[in-house]
């Protein structure tokens, strides 16, 4: 069995235009906050379309709350991702289940034997669906933004609970009273 060091946490959403590219937004600025900088956090599609982007009604919205706004690309789901993810979050249960078999199928082709399921649904991180804003007024895209926000929590906890945290800080090297280097770990806290 191949291990490979696990960095990312993928949201996953239909397009990857509106409620994936949200979340990963905020939960960037989050887990910077947090100083886990080593932690990458990206998102992706199910059925995107060639040359898509960031759904203009999402861009207003982040603006709206405080974020910072820069180019994106939507991107589908590929094996790369299901294959090296320490999470993948999608917005429904519907979606969850379509990605936890596919990435079973993607691990058993590779020899995999036990597979530990990374693959989850914002509900049973934060105990409801994200409904999908697309086609709907800005107000809808605030409503997703909050529900989104507010979940981030629930999903630190579950995902990111202390231990796992602790790995993805920078170690920083300091020399204790003999000159011998030595690594101090200090987490942010929320």
């Amino acid at each position: 069995m191949r291990t490979k060091k696990k960095k990312k946490i993928v949201f996953v959403c239909t397009g990857n235009t509106c409620r994936s590219p949200m979340a990963e937004v905020i939960l960037k600025r989050i887990v910077n906050e947090m100083g886990l900088s080593t932690l990458k956090i990206c998102s992706a599609g199910l059925q995107v379309s060639p040359n898509s982007k960031m759904n203009e009604k999402t861009k207003q919205t982040l603006i709206d709350k405080g974020f910072a706004v820069r180019s994106f690309k939507s991107k589908p789901i590929d094996e790369k991702l299901l294959e090296e993810s320490l999470a993948i979050v999608c917005m429904t249960d519907k979606q969850r289940d379509l990605l936890m078999e596919m990435r079973w199928q993607v691990l058993r082709a590779q020899g995999e034997e036990e597979i530990e399921n990374n693959v989850y649904s914002f509900s049973e991180l934060a105990g409801y669906e994200i409904l999908d804003p697309y086609g709907r007024d800005i107000d809808c895209y605030h409503y997703v933004f909050e529900l989104l926000a507010g979940g981030m929590s629930a999903l630190i906890e579950k995902i990111l609970p202390q231990g796992v945290r602790e790995k993805y800080i920078p170690k920083k090297r300091t020399s204790n009273k003999n000159g011998q280097k030595t690594e101090k770990i200090k987490e942010k806290k929320l």
